[in-house]
């Protein structure tokens, strides 16, 4: 089976699913291809491997180039779903300790975050962190510029999955919602978030929010963060 990668942004780390083998030739050349284009952009990338059959040395060594890669831009690259052939490769090859890999895709956001902005040493980020869960993309990039520019560390997504992972990882201490974004899949947001984080304050962005003047929208936004 011919390699095929599916990838979506998590906050700041890119997910990557992989499916079929990762082997000399065409698909270790389509690997690297991948991630030359847009997705270089990403540091911190987590790869999941649960659905990969088969991975040669070609591959292996594939894999540490952009693990390398991940690290120069001080970021890394985590491995999720490691199947027991794989981890045998891995032990192998004493590359084991090289990779750092995680059980689940929510315990590698959590590190990622973790190891890259806020622990392990580092200096970490002292912006005050903030979650989106906004359903508008146009919103989400105005929403993202803006709040990083009066000194917010956001992080923005249209998912209520991605977000309960993201709270975990970067324990923001407010969340703003869109008001179309409340109710998902018979799921109050507000209450599930909450009881991920008990001490997160929720900002609610009026339902008209895209349609109305951007500076007296705004302006009510960092009122709301403000009390918040």
């Amino acid at each position: 089976m011919p390699l095929r990668l599916e990838s979506r942004p998590i906050g700041d780390v890119l997910v990557v699913q992989c499916f079929g083998r990762i082997v000399a030739g065409t698909e270790v050349h389509s690997l690297h291809a991948y991630f030359g284009d847009t997705r270089a952009k990403y540091a911190d990338i987590v790869m999941q491997l649960d659905q990969v059959e088969f991975i040669d040395s070609s591959g292996l060594g594939a894999l540490v180039r952009l693990m390398h890669g991940s690290r120069a831009k001080h970021g890394d690259l985590k491995l999720t779903g490691v199947s027991a052939n794989i981890r045998r490769v891995l032990h192998m090859t004493n590359l084991e300790t090289l990779f750092e890999i995680y059980s689940s895709l929510d315990e590698a956001i959590t590190a990622a975050y973790l190891g890259s902005r806020y622990s392990k040493g580092k200096e970490g980020d002292t912006r005050p962190r903030v979650l989106g869960l906004i359903d508008s993309g146009d919103v989400r990039a105005l929403l993202r510029e803006l709040l990083f520019t009066s000194g917010f560390n956001a992080v923005i997504t249209a998912r209520l999955e991605d977000a309960k992972m993201l709270l975990k990882a970067m324990k923001a201490s407010t969340v703003i919602l869109s008001s179309q974004m409340l109710v998902i899949d018979h799921q109050n947001s507000q209450d599930v978030l909450g009881q991920i984080s008990p001490g997160a304050r929720f900002v609610i962005l009026d339902a008209d929010f895209a349609k109305q003047d951007p500076g007296e929208a705004y302006q009510k936004l960092l009122a709301g963060l403000r009390e918040a």
